[in-house]
């Protein structure tokens, strides 16, 4: 089973196009997906919902703007925060890793589809049980 959690973590961390003819880290594009389900933060709030420190977010936005994912834009509210909209090119990778996700969940939920209640059950104690000890 440890097998199978490192295999989908090595698989996740792969840098990807998501359909763009650029490359994207795993912290990457979790940024794009938190402009985009975010509208109108500035780089402290995307540091703070993303749990990670603003030198991190904003070392991550810079790698973003150079790869023509993101821009900058002064918020014309309050001159002092930077905006960070998302390209067409941003965009179409955040559509893409969402479908990549959904993709995720088709796979487990037919494999699920066939467990009794009680299989699912002791799945989910299982789950929540294992999540628990990874935090200790």
């Amino acid at each position: 089973m440890i097998d199978v959690i490192c295999e989908f973590y090595e698989n996740d961390s792969k840098a990807r196009t998501f359909g763009t003819d650029t490359e994207l880290y795993h912290s990457e594009i979790h940024m794009l997906q938190c402009i985009m389900d975010n509208p109108g933060l500035h780089i402290s709030g995307i540091a703070r919902t993303l749990g990670i420190t603003r030198g991190a977010a904003s070392q991550t936005a810079k790698r973003l703007e150079r790869k023509q994912m993101i821009e900058k834009k002064v918020n014309p509210i309050d001159s002092k925060k930077i905006l960070m909209l998302l390209t067409t090119k941003g965009k179409t990778a955040c559509l893409n890793h969402k479908l990549a996700h959904e993709k995720h969940r088709t796979v487990i939920s037919k494999i699920l589809s066939s467990s009794s209640a009680e299989q699912l059950l002791f799945l989910k104690s299982f789950l929540l049980k294992f999540e628990t000890a990874l935090k200790e």
